[in-house]
């Protein structure tokens, strides 16, 4: 597959073999339901693999970098624990969305082939020299009409394809999971 970087959309197709509802960043919201979302996409033909790895509150301690690490660290255990299969689809939301390079490259040093990235009302990250080599998979991103219309206007000046839905229910969410995996 060939590399993109800012506004290079990758050509190729999305196949994966296990699809990951990340769960939100320490003290944010959930954009949609992870857990009534993925019992939708097993009911769904695909025949993927879905996870929806549960991540430890972090140490009151901790600051929000520290957190960000840990939630990075904890989600790559969780999928070498549940067995995810390679590749995999990474499905992020909310401020998450910024930690999506760091989740992919989590990925890439365990060996895991990343198949792409949703993004559902995600929080876009920020281009800096670090994220060169960033996205390293087709990203989609999912917008209902909660998005933050700025970072809408950011996913499409990127070239990455955006799925507009009316609501960020379980059943509209899977559907939107399911037609990236299913490219």
């Amino acid at each position: 597959m060939p590399r993109s970087g800012p506004g290079v959309r990758q050509a190729g197709v999305v196949t994966a073999a296990t699809v990951v509802l990340c769960p939100p960043l320490p003290g944010a919201a959930a954009a949609y339901d992870a857990a009534d979302t993925a019992d939708e996409l097993l009911d769904r033909p695909g025949g993927w693999r879905v996870l929806s790895p549960y991540v430890d509150d972090p140490s009151p301690d901790d600051d929000a970098r520290t957190q960000r690490s840990h939630w990075v660290a904890h989600l790559s255990i969780a999928l070498a624990t549940g067995n995810a299969v390679a590749p995999v689809l990474l499905v992020v939301d909310g401020t998450a969305g910024a930690m999506a390079p760091a989740l992919g490259f989590s990925q890439k040093a365990a060996r895991r082939a990343v198949a792409g990235y949703v993004l559902v009302d995600a929080v876009v990250p920020s281009f800096d020299d670090r994220a060169l080599d960033w996205p390293d998979a087709p990203v989609v991103y999912v917008a209902s009409p909660e998005a933050d219309e700025a970072q809408t206007t950011q996913a499409r000046l990127r070239g990455w394809d955006v799925v507009e839905v009316p609501d960020t229910t379980p059943a509209t969410v899977a559907t939107a999971i399911a037609d990236v995996a299913a490219r």
